[in-house]
């Protein structure tokens, strides 16, 4: 380079490729495919308090589809083990009462009669097998620990259900005995009107037989119903609502709706439900809905196997605005025993759980200037052997 000659600005070496031309610049990082990405790190973090019909969203891995899919897992696995318990149950409804199947098909017979203990059986063992549905779908779904369908606490609460289990005997009672109060202030003639009869021989021995096995499978039979209606609906639909009103009504309109009752038959049922669905969110957990379910079904049965009313089986009728009457006053003063007893034992409602998060990825800063790149042939100077001349850069002046 002369001095009379204007100094030319200098462009940044290219590399070349194997052909001998020169390739444009890299910029940003180079691409790689996502599978060889390193994982991302992760850290660990708590939930916000969940209340109960809201635990869905506390397990490992939460998307809004799972709790959908795992309701249909839940329905799948019903399906498939009433499968197997019919299969189970056809040689023995043959070996004692082999014209019940029939006369239940051709509707001549009810689903559950008190005088045909197989009926008693059969209906009882095909509501049970909700829990083991329940259960083994939310172990297929990864929804551990599975007894968050039970409590905050993830198990049933024992001492709080016991005496829970008090609490119910004495409403149950004062919501009969309203009951049939009201009944009577309402229809003074009904004490005067004779009681019905069976309508056909009533069998002592099958009655005991009746009410053995629903002393040992209503536990089981209404903790099922609870499992269903109180856990595993309320929770999937808290999972995608956060007011726990939608998780209240809808599951307790579906559990009137599944009974054969008149219309005064289902609004009781209904409030039953109502109420224990409510209990359920307010005390975190199904204790309460398991008691009040319990007790009455061992009253509502013990009852239709004594025949004392004249009906042994299960009916659409039975009905009648005093019952209801009857249900709001037993009920309420169920929920106001509950909450004291709630309160006194100092049990949570709510729950914290600790999931997995991805670490955020830190922004690069723009005022920090990219690392320089070394340019082509050029050599660190601490890796020339010693007393080696400096190399030439091409426009006379030395490198390093």
């Amino acid at each position: 380079m002369t001095g009379t000659e204007p100094e030319q600005p200098r462009q940044a070496a290219q590399p070349e490729d194997g052909g001998g031309q020169s390739q444009p610049a890299q910029r940003g990082a180079p691409q790689e495919w996502a599978w060889a990405r390193p994982p991302r790190p992760m850290r660990t973090v708590e939930t916000e308090p969940l209340e109960y019909h809201r635990l869905l969203r506390g397990v490992a891995g939460y998307r809004w589809w799972k709790p959908l899919l795992l309701l249909l897992l839940a329905g799948a696995f019903f399906g498939i083990l009433t499968v197997a318990v019919t299969l189970a149950f056809v040689p023995v409804l043959m070996a004692i009462d082999p014209g019940y199947p029939m006369e239940v098909a051709a509707g001549t017979a009810e689903v559950l009669d008190t005088q045909r203990p197989a009926s008693v059986l059969v209906t009882m063992v095909s509501i049970i097998i909700m829990i083991p549905s329940v259960m083994l779908a939310m172990l297929v779904m990864g929804m551990r620990p599975v007894g968050r369908v039970w409590s905050v606490a993830t198990r049933i609460r024992w001492g709080l259900l016991w005496r829970l289990c008090g609490a119910a005997v004495l409403a149950i009672v004062v919501m009969n005995l309203v009951g049939i109060g009201a009944g009577i202030a309402l229809d003074p003639g009904s004490l005067t009107e004779p009681s019905p009869g069976a309508d056909r021989d009533f069998d002592v021995n099958a009655a005991l037989l009746s009410l053995l096995l629903v002393l040992l499978l209503v536990p089981l039979q209404s903790t099922a119903e609870e499992v269903v209606f109180r856990g595993l609906f309320m929770q999937v639909l808290g999972a995608w609502f956060k007011n726990p009103w939608f998780a209240i009504l809808i599951p307790s309109v579906g559990f009137a709706s599944l009974h054969i009752y008149d219309i005064w038959g289902l609004l009781a049922v209904g409030l039953l439900g109502a109420v224990s669905a409510w209990l359920t969110w307010r005390t975190g957990g199904l204790e309460a809905a398991i008691a009040i379910h319990i007790v009455n079904n061992y009253i509502a049965f013990g009852i239709m196997a004594s025949g004392i009313t004249g009906e042994t089986a299960q009916t659409s009728g039975g009905g009648s605005p005093g019952g209801v009457i009857g249900q709001v006053v037993g009920l309420a003063l169920f929920a106001w025993l509950t909450l004291r007893v709630f309160k006194r034992g100092g049990h949570g409602r709510e729950r914290i759980d600790l999931i997995q998060m991805p670490l955020p990825v830190p922004a690069p800063d723009p005022q920090q200037p990219p690392a320089s790149q070394p340019r082509a042939g050029d050599s660190d100077p601490a890796s020339r052997p010693p007393g080696s001349p400096p190399q030439d850069d091409g426009e006379g002046r030395p490198r390093g």
